[in-house]
């Protein structure tokens, strides 16, 4: 997901914005990426439910996995690293706090892409 009119800090804003929506869509899963069962299952790796990295993966490059090759400018990068200033932690461990809810990661997810666009 590269665009070449905006900052890759707003690229990375767009993806938490998309990985916000995602993780709404699919529902939030700790311990993992994504849901392993449902992938299992046979569910398709798109709509199982993610952790906080596995929605902004999804969001980046269309499944809840790092690529095979890394784009120039690693948005996921970018915004992991953002998340992590906002959380205070890194976003798997906070992810997986047993309290965590999918509504305070939506919530960080949508603030950190608010913080990133103001930063430019």
């Amino acid at each position: 997901m590269t665009t070449t009119d905006t900052t890759p800090a707003v690229q990375a804003a767009d993806v938490l914005d998309k990985a916000a929506e995602h993780l709404l869509e699919v529902g939030l899963h700790k311990g993992y990426l994504y849901d392993e069962q449902q992938a299992l299952d046979g569910l398709a790796l798109n709509r199982c439910k993610v952790d906080a990295v596995g929605a902004i993966l999804a969001a980046a490059y269309g499944q809840p996995r790092y690529p095979a090759t890394e784009p120039v400018i690693n948005l996921t990068d970018i915004a992991l690293d953002a998340l992590e200033a906002k959380v205070g932690a890194p976003p798997v461990v906070w992810n997986d706090e047993t309290e965590r809810t999918v509504d305070e990661v939506f919530d960080a997810l949508a603030a950190t892409a608010a913080r990133l666009r103001e930063s430019v």
